[in-house]
């Protein structure tokens, strides 16, 4: 027998894999200080790669290290033609008074029914929220790196990102 012991939902995808297509979304975003709009990640593909941070919630402590570890080197990713959006569950009130706190130099997208989040497979069915992880997308619109379980502590993860996007070389 497949699924779940508890019998609820059917069991959820894994993380997108790279050289798949990136499945497309329209969801609202803040950016920081600035008034909510729509990201269309296939209007974001012809200006550059997307770096998508998914994270848990608003305020925790790991999810504020790990926006600003990306948010650190904001500036060397956007010089390279990298859009960087932090992607969760949270309501746009929530994201701004988010951005309020901290100050996040790319937008956080709200995916309150957690579309985007289930189908990039980084849907938590026991918290009912995103787990962390960060999906890079080329501009062919394909998935051109993944990194589930996104750990900010670690520098060896972040400098797996970095070398996926080709800025770091060491």
């Amino acid at each position: 027998m497949s699924g779940h012991a508890n019998g609820q939902e059917p069991p959820l995808r894994g993380p997108v894999q790279p050289g798949e297509p990136a499945p497309d979304f329209e969801l609202p975003a803040v950016p920081d200080g600035g008034e909510p709009f729509t990201v269309r990640l296939r209007e974001l593909l012809p200006k550059g790669r997307v770096l998508l941070i998914f994270y848990q919630d608003d305020g925790m402590p790991i999810c504020t290290s790990e926006l600003k570890a990306f948010a650190q080197e904001y500036e060397t990713l956007r010089q390279a033609g990298v859009q960087v959006f932090g992607i969760n569950t949270n309501g746009i009130g929530s994201h701004a008074k988010f951005h309020e706190r901290d100050h996040f130099p790319f937008p956080l997208i709200s995916d309150f029914y957690g579309e985007a989040v289930k189908a990039y497979g980084f849907w938590d069915p026991e918290e009912r929220k995103s787990r962390r992880g960060v999906v890079v997308i080329g501009q062919d619109g394909r998935v051109a790196y993944v990194l589930p379980h996104f750990n900010p502590g670690s520098l060896s993860a972040f400098e797996g990102v970095f070398r996926a996007l080709g800025l770091f070389d060491g």
